[in-house]
């Protein structure tokens, strides 16, 4: 029998930056490192993240708000 690989659990987190509101949808496996998928910023196309991954979903949200006020310099 084989075992099925757990699905990614997606976490929508809304958030304001540098003036813009934004949704980032989070991604994590049970017990696992986060990930940030897209970033939705009104007016703007969706930002889609990166290879990186941060230990907790806090750490997550912070590097979402970071993207998202970096396109305002």
């Amino acid at each position: 029998m084989d075992l099925e690989e757990p699905e990614p659990i997606e976490e929508y987190v809304p958030g304001a930056a540098s003036g813009r509101h934004y949704m980032s949808r989070l991604c994590h496996l049970p017990d696992g490192p986060w990930s940030i998928d897209v970033i939705h910023v009104e007016s703007l196309p969706p930002l889609h993240g990166s290879d990186r991954t941060w230990p907790t979903r806090e750490e997550a949200i912070q590097a979402a708000d970071k993207l998202v006020a970096d396109l305002g310099h």
